[in-house]
């Protein structure tokens, strides 16, 4: 009987121990979930952080597109007014002419 009682001490003994081991092994899995988790949250923040950046960069540079594009729909308007001013004050005198010979023609 005390092989029995010393056999059942040493499994009870390696039962304590590897109950430790256990304990051990899920608190070093705690820390390691933990700072997995810490550790994914930096790199989410800081691709939420590069991603704004960069969202705000392309939005300034189509901005500046944009109005690149509307400086020069107004330079193209401003001489096509001009070229058709031109034109029309070029014909107001023959316009006139042709008004007071019609009008004078009806007298």
């Amino acid at each position: 009987m005390v092989s029995e009682q010393s056999l059942l001490q040493s499994i009870r003994k390696k039962e304590l121990e590897m109950n430790v081991l256990i304990e051990q092994a899920r608190t070093d899995a705690g820390v390691m979930i933990e700072e997995a988790q810490t550790e994914a949250e930096a790199i989410i923040s800081r691709c939420i952080e590069e991603g704004e950046e960069e969202g705000k960069k392309y939005y300034e540079k189509e901005i500046e597109a944009i109005k690149q594009e509307i400086a020069a729909i107004e330079d193209w308007r401003r001489e096509e007014e001009l070229t058709i001013r031109t034109r029309w004050e070029k014909n107001v005198p023959k316009a006139v002419e042709t008004i007071i010979e019609k009008v004078g023609a009806g007298l």
